[in-house]
């Protein structure tokens, strides 16, 4: 049975929009496949995350690609994706949980991807002050397995303010601070993968709580 990754796969070879008006409603009929699976998510980590209200709608990504300041000129997204936080797609500061799903590349993220100079400077007076917590969380045997090192940009040089002996000093030069946990499109289109996406966001809660707790 085909599914939206057959769809994705079509668009990625034809990012084109004659081609995408010509099958409108595939995409309206796999976008609606894709709708359902979220909602069963949202569903699922709603019993251990408080989402609010949150419907599908509310948290899935459009399609269409914002190209103005970009380079590639594809009008389309050749993913589907989508945010479980309580604002949905609008909440961009780390308490929720980013979804991507595309051929060969689906994933949960979650953490902080664009801090601005005033919490980047909060982030790091915490981890100044509780490196130690931090790194109980992220080097845990069990969420190592689960998300590997934390990923995002680094400095090459040393951050304002701090010295280059800081024995934290790996931890301090990120400026983003991000876990990602990927998944099979097998494991995508299972039954129970809402259930392995709520196991993933529950893991990465401490780590959240960290993050957050910096930016109150």
């Amino acid at each position: 049975m085909l599914s939206f990754f057959d769809f994705l796969r079509d668009l990625s070879a034809n990012n084109n929009k004659p081609w995408f008006e010509q099958n409108r409603a595939v995409y309206d009929r796999f976008r609606l496949e894709f709708m359902e699976l979220i909602q069963k998510c949202i569903s699922e980590v709603g019993k251990v995350e408080d989402l609010g209200d949150l419907e599908a709608k509310k948290a899935v990504f459009r399609i269409y690609r914002d190209v103005r300041f970009s380079k590639n000129k594809d009008p389309f997204k050749s993913n589907f994706s989508a945010m479980l936080a309580k604002a949905g797609k609008k909440e961009m500061l780390g308490y929720g949980f980013y979804t991507h799903f595309q051929p060969d590349e689906c994933f949960m993220a979650a953490g902080i991807y664009e801090p601005t100079p005033e919490q980047l400077a909060k982030i790091r007076q915490e981890i100044d002050y509780n490196a130690e917590e931090l790194k109980r969380i992220i080097l845990e045997p069990s969420f190592v397995k689960m998300f590997g090192k934390m990923e995002g940009k680094q400095l090459k040089t040393t951050p304002k303010n701090y010295d280059k002996a800081h024995p934290e000093i790996e931890l301090l030069r990120y400026t983003q601070f991000y876990f990602s946990h990927p998944f099979s499109e097998k494991e995508v289109l299972s039954e129970n993968f809402p259930a392995k996406l709520s196991l993933a966001c529950q893991k990465i809660r401490p780590f959240l709580t960290f993050m957050n707790k910096a930016l109150d």
